[in-house]
């Protein structure tokens, strides 16, 4: 069994792969780096949609229902379809670094689809090939990141990969202001070859074609050996292995990806709709807008994500092996009472405040959260896992985020301007039952660590 030997043969590993395989410490921040790069453009396609949510709705004609559509469930829906095959890719190819950089010129490609895009359906099909794309980034660049750090030092690393979301978002909304007031000043855009665009086609388009660059920024990097194998494997364990060991540690997986499915329901719901609450209940201007919630995300979701990551390595180099899940818990208890309160504020000053408080200790768990994915996972099974993983992350949580969101306006109180009220009860919602999956799974998962530990020890 796959599970009797999860991680037979690390320490062996560890021991050969030396600082040639790995490159220098430089080397090794140098690829996170690059890879934090890529993230933050995936972060800035997928997300720029939310601040062009009302130009859009009064060019195309489009429900609050229909955006969600486009702004979640678009983009989630190849992305489900895909993620397991492009994991077992992960999995068993030596050229991970070919398939993000093949990723990133087509998401690329597809944005700027979106800015020629005329209708809902053109536009559905144009996020669906954003959504393909981005896909092959995070499994690969996961796997890539647990080869190059030690478990000690992961967290950290990927934690640091991980404000490319973050900081990709807040970017999105400032840059896509800046864009969209100026081609709004401007009358559209008339691009050479692609003709007269409309404001928000161009942001599309602008903002889509600096990633042909970070397409060749990935190609730089070297595949780099892999580490802490299943023994009994040279490539990637066949999918009926894996599911057997999923299904024999269900309890382990099933509170790690759940929890992280509904922690990203509440952080896309929220995320996807704050600012046209914002500019919906308090008249702010998209520019003002872009200009300070996406300050709060860059800053507030940086500070917190690498907070949270360094936070991991001090609590374990003491000894706690649960360091990680140990943070998820404690952050999800701490950010429900901002988060709730934040769009019921009387002013935007208030709601921003709060929003802010919430981003900061909300993103303490994004880095370590991935991390302890991987710390209970062997190498072989962390394209596939992790793909499984983010499968859920985008059906559950941006599918159905957005959507739901969207829902308790358009089909509870039928009324766009209600949408402050919907954020707030989606978080007293899901918030609870996420610390009740992590409570119940917590003991499964120091179990799992405890058992990696011996294997390890024993080899």
């Amino acid at each position: 069994m796959v599970s009797d030997t999860v991680t037979a043969g690390s320490a062996a590993d560890t021991a050969h792969v030396t600082d040639t395989n790995r490159g220098g410490k430089a080397y090794r921040f140098y690829v996170v780096f690059v890879l934090f790069i890529a993230y933050t453009f995936s972060a800035i396609d997928s997300r720029i949609l939310t601040l062009l949510v009302i130009p859009i709705q009064d060019d195309l004609q489009l429900t609050d229902f229909q955006m969600s559509l486009l702004q979640g469930f678009a983009f989630a829906l190849l992305y489900s379809l895909s993620a397991i095959p492009i994991g077992r890719i992960v999995d068993g190819t030596s050229s991970r670094v070919r398939l993000m950089t093949g990723g990133v010129g087509f998401w690329s490609f597809m944005t700027i689809i979106c800015g020629l895009s005329n209708s809902f359906g053109a536009l559905f099909f144009a996020r669906v090939g954003v959504g393909v794309g981005e896909a092959t980034l995070s499994p690969s660049a996961y796997s890539v990141i647990s080869d190059y750090f030690d478990r000690t030092r992961r967290a950290l690393a990927i934690s640091f990969y991980a404000i490319g979301y973050s900081v990709g978002g807040g970017l999105a909304l400032i840059l896509g202001a800046v864009l969209l007031d100026y081609f709004t000043a401007s009358g559209g855009a008339d691009f050479w070859i692609l003709g007269k665009l409309a404001p928000w086609q161009a942001v599309f388009v602008c903002v889509g074609l600096p990633g042909f660059i970070i397409m060749l920024m990935v190609a730089t990097i070297r595949e780099p050996v892999r580490r802490e194998l299943a023994t009994g494997y040279d490539a990637s364990i066949p999918l009926k292995i894996v599911w057997q060991y999923l299904v024999e540690h269900w309890r382990v997986y099933g509170m790690l990806i759940g929890s992280l499915a509904l922690i990203a329901m509440v952080a896309f719901g929220t995320a996807l709709w704050y600012p046209t609450f914002l500019m919906r209940t308090y008249g702010m201007s998209p520019g003002a807008v872009g200009a300070t919630y996406g300050a709060i995300m860059i800053i507030g979701g940086t500070s917190g994500t690498l907070c949270g990551g360094w936070l991991s390595g001090w609590l374990m180099r003491r000894g706690r092996t649960d360091a990680n899940m140990s943070i998820v818990l404690g952050t999800t208890i701490l950010k429900g009472l901002p988060l709730i309160l934040s769009p019921l504020m009387p002013t935007p000053f208030l709601a921003l405040s709060l929003m802010a408080i919430g981003t900061f200790i909300g993103q303490a768990a994004q880095g370590v959260m991935l991390s302890a994915i991987q710390d209970v996972t062997p190498n072989q099974m962390r394209g596939q896992v992790t793909a499984l993983s983010l499968l859920s992350v985008n059906l559950i949580g941006l599918g159905l985020g957005a959507s739901f969101v969207a829902a308790i306006t358009d089909f509870g109180f039928g009324d766009p301007m209600a949408v402050r009220y919907s954020i707030s009860i989606a978080g007293a919602v899901i918030l609870p039952i996420i610390v009740i999956v992590i409570l119940l799974g917590m003991p499964h998962y120091r179990a799992a660590l405890a058992n990696i530990s011996r294997a390890s020890e024993a080899s």
